[in-house]
């Protein structure tokens, strides 16, 4: 499995390309093979033509469309999971998941969505 183009740190044009190591890459490749769960290609479908730039979509792009929405949840709560691991805690809270977002600067497009609307 090819992810090294979706672990890519394309958010900051300004900074140089920072890409994950080799070790970590194989690691959150275990991560997504586990991951058996898709999303409905018809929710995915709904989700794109809310974006009213978009007309017709054609019936591949949602499945495709899915798949990486996918890595970027297995990516987002695999951060996640490390702010209570580090402080012993079993459980995970709406606290760790603002304290992830507003660390890591490749979720920093969540921040205004998210952040403000929920202070936790």
């Amino acid at each position: 499995m090819d992810t090294s183009g979706f672990l890519r740190d394309e958010t900051h044009p300004h900074q140089p390309e920072q890409f994950i190591s080799k070790k970590k890459l194989k690691k959150l490749g275990e991560v997504f093979d586990k991951i058996k769960t898709l999303f409905p290609p018809a929710k995915v479908k709904k989700i794109i033509q809310t974006d009213d730039d978009f007309g017709k979509v054609s019936q591949p792009t949602p499945v495709i469309a899915g798949r990486p929405l996918k890595f970027f949840l297995a990516l987002l709560v695999k951060k996640i999971y490390n702010v209570p691991k580090e402080m012993d805690c079993k459980r995970i809270i709406g606290k760790f998941i603002k304290q992830t977002i507003l660390q890591d600067e490749k979720f920093d497009f969540l921040r205004k969505h998210i952040c403000e609307k929920h202070p936790y």
